[in-house]
C-alpha cells in the first residue's frame, strides 16, 4: 500500500504515559472478537506492520503484559490507569498483523462512530485459554433477584451481583475519555447488591477532581466497576440537607461494566448512549 494511502493517527493511554502513532488506511471499520479477552476489555481493533508503529512518548515495556493459554499473544496495558493499548502477534500471518492496536486509544476517533461487528453475545466465552477463579464466588442470598456472576479474565477478582434482570434496568454508555478507553458500558447497582472478592488485586485510578476511582485488574488489565468518592467532605458539608443527601445517595452506588459478568445476552439489552465526546481532556 502506498504511503499516500495512509492516514496518521495519535493513540495514548488515558493518564498519557505511554504515546504513540500509527499508518493506516483511514480508519471508518474496525474488528471486534468474541473471545474472552476480546469481551471482557471490549476491544475494537485495527491492524499493522511493526513498521507503521512509533512509540512518541514512553516505552513499550513499561505497559504490563498479560500472557494467557497458547501464549502467543501479550495483551498490554498500561498499569497506571489500565488502558488497553495493544497486542503482540508473536507469528503472524502477514506483514500487516503484527501489531493491533486497540482503536478505543486513538484521540481522532470516536469509537460510536465506526462499524463494526456486534457481539451477538452466544458462545462469548469458549475454551481459549481463560484462567480458572481462584475460590468459588461468595454466596448471597437471592431472595427474588436474580444473581450474576464474574470477574475479570485471569481469576484474580470475582463478583457476585444481586440485581433484577439485565434486560429490565438502566444500562449506560458515553465516549468521555475514560470510558472510551475502557468500553464502559456500566450498570448502576448499589454497594449492598454487590460482593467483590481479590479486590485487592485492583489498582483504582483517579484522575481530574478524583470524584470517581476506575478500579481494574493489575494482573490482566479487564477494568471491572468504578469507586464513588464524591466531592470533599469539607465541602458537602456547607451544602443543604437535601443536597447531602443526593450525594449520600449516590455513594451508595457502585458501577459495574456489564462486560465483566457472565453469559450476557448483548441481543437482549437496551443501552442508552451519550455521544458527548472528550471536551476538556488533555494531557500533559
Amino acid at each position: 500500500m502506498a504511503t499516500s494511502d495512509l492516514k496518521t493517527y495519535k493513540g495514548n493511554c488515558h493518564c498519557g504515559k505511554f504515546r504513540f502513532e500509527i499508518d493506516v488506511p483511514p480508519i471508518e471499520k474496525v474488528e471486534s472478537c468474541n473471545c474472552s479477552i476480546c469481551v471482557k476489555k471490549g476491544y475494537l481493533w485495527t491492524f499493522l506492520a511493526e513498521k507503521r508503529f512509533r512509540v512518541t512518548k514512553g516505552a513499550e515495556d513499561e505497559l504490563t503484559s498479560y500472557w494467557f493459554g497458547s501464549k502467543t499473544m501479550p495483551h498490554k496495558f498500561c498499569p497506571i490507569c489500565g488502558t488497553s493499548v495493544m497486542l503482540r502477534k508473536m507469528h503472524p500471518p502477514r506483514e500487516d498483523e503484527e501489531i493491533y492496536v486497540n482503536v478505543r486509544t486513538l484521540t481522532e476517533v470516536n469509537p460510536f462512530h465506526l462499524n463494526s461487528k456486534k457481539f451477538d453475545g452466544k458462545n462469548i466465552y469458549p475454551d481459549d485459554g481463560k484462567q480458572s477463579l481462584k475460590d468459588e464466588p461468595p454466596k448471597i442470598d437471592a431472595e427474588d433477584s436474580n444473581i450474576y456472576t464474574g470477574g475479570c479474565h485471569c481469576g484474580a477478582v470475582t463478583l457476585v451481583l444481586k440485581s433484577g434482570l439485565l434486560s429490565e434496568i438502566q444500562i449506560k454508555e458515553d465516549n468521555c475519555s475514560i470510558c472510551r478507553r475502557h468500553a464502559n458500558v456500566c450498570i448502576h447497582p448499589k454497594k449492598s447488591q454487590v460482593t467483590i472478592s481479590g479486590g485487592e488485586n485492583t489498582t483504582e485510578y483517579l484522575f481530574g477532581r478524583k470524584f470517581t476511582g476506575h478500579c481494574f485488574c493489575k494482573i490482566c488489565g479487564v477494568p471491572l466497576f468504578m469507586r464513588l468518592h464524591g466531592p470533599p467532605k469539607e465541602l458537602v458539608d456547607t451544602w443543604s440537607e437535601d443536597k447531602q443527601n443526593m450525594v449520600k445517595e449516590k455513594l451508595e452506588i457502585i458501577p459495574i461494566r456489564l462486560a465483566v459478568l457472565d453469559d450476557v445476552n448483548w441481543d437482549e439489552l437496551k443501552i442508552e448512549r451519550s455521544d458527548e465526546g472528550t471536551e476538556g481532556y488533555v494531557v500533559d
